[in-house]
């Protein structure tokens, strides 16, 4: 058991236990703390957060941006315009399901 942990998404005490299931943080009254957390976000099988989509969001336009600018050395039709819409591109690409 580890104690004087606190929790990133609320801010509360937390202690970490080992369980038949692994590492779980537990409230300090022994109650689950991913059932009592106030701020934590639902996730369900895989199931992408708010947090998650604008992390992908932000790499893969940084990425488009990086594929445009040495693009963009060797051909002086390259506009800021076409980030996004590669951007978009592979947005749409890491997104979809197979």
């Amino acid at each position: 058991m580890t104690t004087g942990t606190i929790c990133r998404d609320c801010s509360q005490p937390i202690e970490w236990r080992d369980t038949d299931q692994g590492r779980r943080p537990f409230d300090l009254d022994g109650r689950s703390h991913f059932a009592s957390c106030p701020n934590r976000s639902p996730r369900r099988n895989g199931t992408a957060t708010t947090k998650d989509r604008t992390i992908a969001r932000l790499a893969v336009l940084k990425a488009a941006a990086d594929f445009m600018g040495q693009l963009g050395q060797a051909r002086e039709q390259i506009k800021a315009d076409h980030v996004l819409t590669v951007a978009e591109k592979w947005l749409e690409w890491v997104e979809r399901e197979d």
